[in-house]
């Protein structure tokens, strides 16, 4: 009888021809031989067999064609038997020739393949024999350009109601390019100095940023959100834009940096934790590769809830959901095979990771999820869920952190809204996130430096600049327009005179280093950004200043203890049971009671200290 179900594993090629029917085996051996052929099915299954024995064997994988033997040496050189129809098309661009007239049809007939595959699986007998001769198949590459085109064309059908057929027409969409390598640290460093001045606030529910926080940040980005300075509203196609894009690094940012522990919430407010106050002093790419480090493990958000249109992700289906720390291993493996510097559109992202076996699933039950305006997933497809966990993942965090460069175009002019050749099939062509207009992404050097491809990194070396000029007055005077970041760092040093003047002062200095800020900090930022040096009436001015805040040491707190006599003072301060845990205070006579001396004991020995006092014969009461 036949496999009715396709089964993965099948020991022997007999084992195999036993299951097929006579009409099948007839088929079978008509593809060598037109007469002479048995009607038993015994003696069909013997002249079958017999065909593929010794040199006929090789002679059989000679008659296939290319393909036919690209899919036989996929599966002997792997450890499946199954053909995988999926991972083969994404690869080769087409499916070798299984048969000819239909597998229903009269006049069915089977292909060579039917030779080497019973219900798409290859007998292990079989797959061991063929691998003494069958090549190792070509290695799965993924496509990539040098550079980009400023436009890409785009073909939209619609229906002609006067002339009631399909009408064509093609138009050229611009093409928007964001490089992130060097603007990642930067904007890291501006996001941590809005933190550290109290105006980030999220909710203490689901610690998503505030709109109010979202539009802040997106204020003193360099260069903004990806879509801030968009202004068109129709696309030129004619197309009216109706998706609302919303924010994209405003709110990777915040996340990220709660992902990386370098902030904490307090009354729905972000502070900088220890480690966010170290990180505005140390190598910006590596605080970037904590945060990348930090993001892959973390379970503080799941992509997919940043695709608005796939509903249900907090009901039932939540249950059927992967791990995100799954999806993400998959997709970064994939990244480590793309070649640096050079761009690779998204489509042949997907087309690899299917090809080289990367693929993942977002839900074991899609069923569970529905999709906006369409209903629930019940045949959904690898571009309606994975393709968009995918498009997030790159868009909202790699890109954010630097680690690939980018280019995109709007939302609704994304490739999933026109008809080409993806080698996927899906079934909806309308806009579903904010990330469907990610077209191209580039690896980076940053980005080779956080996937443990390169183990060193060596950012790139600006020239010096002239922006700030520093006066023996201490003032500071911005000559070029500052970023962002730099006015946030100036206003949290120094005292604002003007827009472009400030003053250094003494009390607002120790206001800054008393929440955490560095002199160092201060004195590295205005040599950089100042072509000539510092002035000695400025550097003798942080060199007091650093004096003054090295002069002082919090050993901690501790309990004061006053003894009635100088002498029962001296014998606990003296007594080997006693002198590890206190030592005499010197308190001012204004201070003192009488004739009675004091005793210092830190609150971090006052328990050993109350013990030994005991054992001396002493106890201090409640």
């Amino acid at each position: 009888m036949p496999y009715y179900n396709q089964p993965d594993r099948i020991p022997t090629v007999l084992e195999a021809l036993n299951h097929q029917t006579v009409e099948q085996l007839k088929a079978l051996a008509s593809l060598q031989a037109t007469s002479n052929i048995p009607s038993r099915k015994a003696e069909l299954i013997n002249h079958v067999w017999q065909q593929m024995q010794g040199e006929a064997l090789q002679n059989l994988w000679k008659q296939c064609d290319r393909l036919q033997q690209a899919v036989i040496s996929e599966v002997v050189h792997s450890a499946d038997d199954r053909y995988q129809p999926a991972r083969f098309i994404s690869k080769y661009g087409q499916e070798p020739l299984w048969d000819t007239g239909g597998h229903y049809s009269y006049n069915y007939k089977p292909s060579i393949l039917g030779w080497f595959f019973y219900s798409f699986t290859m007998p292990q007998d079989l797959k061991a024999r063929l691998k003494a001769f069958v090549p190792i198949p070509e290695p799965t590459r993924i496509q990539s350009v040098e550079s980009l085109p400023n436009t890409l064309s785009r073909t939209e059908k619609n229906y002609g109601y006067s002339n009631r057929q399909r009408e064509s027409r093609s138009f050229e969409l611009p093409l928007h390019l964001r490089e992130t390598e060097s603007l990642a640290g930067r904007d890291l460093q501006t996001i941590l100095r809005l933190v550290d001045l109290g105006k980030v606030t999220i909710s203490d529910k689901t610690f998503y940023p505030t709109g109010v926080t979202l539009s802040a940040i997106a204020e003193v980005l360099e260069m903004g959100d990806y879509y801030s300075d968009w202004t068109a509203t129709q696309s030129p196609g004619g197309r009216q834009y109706n998706y609302e894009i919303g924010f994209i690094k405003p709110f990777a940012w915040v996340m990220l940096l709660q992902a990386g522990k370098l902030v904490e919430l307090s009354a729905k407010r972000l502070g900088l934790t220890k480690a966010g106050q170290k990180a505005l002093n140390e190598p910006r790419e590596k605080v970037l590769q904590t945060l990348w480090k930090s993001w892959l493990k973390n379970t503080l958000l799941d992509e997919l809830r940043r695709v608005d249109s796939i509903k249900g992700q907090t009901g039932k289906g939540k249950r059927s959901l992967t791990a995100a720390t799954g999806r993400r291993s998959k997709i970064v493996d994939a990244l480590k095979d793309c070649p640096v510097g050079r761009w690779i559109e998204v489509t042949d992202f997907f087309r690899y990771i299917i090809a080289a076996g990367y693929e993942f699933e977002v839900s074991r039950n899609p069923e569970s999820l529905t999709l906006e305006g369409y209903g629930s997933l019940y045949d959904s497809s690898f571009l309606i869920l994975e393709a968009r966990y995918i498009l997030c993942f790159l868009f909202e965090y790699v890109s954010t952190l630097g680690l690939v460069d980018v280019a995109y175009i709007h939302p609704d002019d994304g490739v999933f809204n026109f008809q080409k050749d993806v080698s996927l099939d899906y079934y909806y062509s309308g806009c579903l996130s904010r990330y469907d207009g990610l077209t191209y992404f580039r690896l980076t050097p940053l980005g080779a430096y956080c996937l443990g491809l390169s183990d060193f990194y060596t950012p790139a070396t600006l020239p010096p600049k002239q922006v700030l000029r520093i006066l023996p007055n201490l003032e500071v005077v911005a000559v070029q327009p500052l970023s962002r970041a730099d006015r946030l760092l100036l206003d949290s040093f120094l005292q604002p005179v003007s827009d472009v003047v400030w003053q250094l002062e003494q009390g607002k200095l120790l206001e800054a280093i008393s929440q955490g800020r560095s002199v160092d900090e201060l004195q590295k930022f205005l040599r950089m950004n100042s072509s000539e040096a510092l002035p000695q009436p400025v550097t003798q001015f942080l060199a007091d200043l650093k004096t003054r805040i090295t002069s002082l040491q919090d050993l901690g707190s501790a309990r004061l203890i006053r003894c009635t006599d100088t002498a029962l003072a001296n014998l606990i301060a003296n007594d080997s049971r006693t002198k590890a845990y206190c030592f005499l205070a010197d308190v001012p006579k204004e201070v003192a009671i009488g004739q009675a001396c004091y005793l210092v004991v830190p609150a971090a020995t006052a328990a050993k200290f109350h013990n030994a006092l005991k054992k001396l014969g002493y106890s201090l009461p409640v």
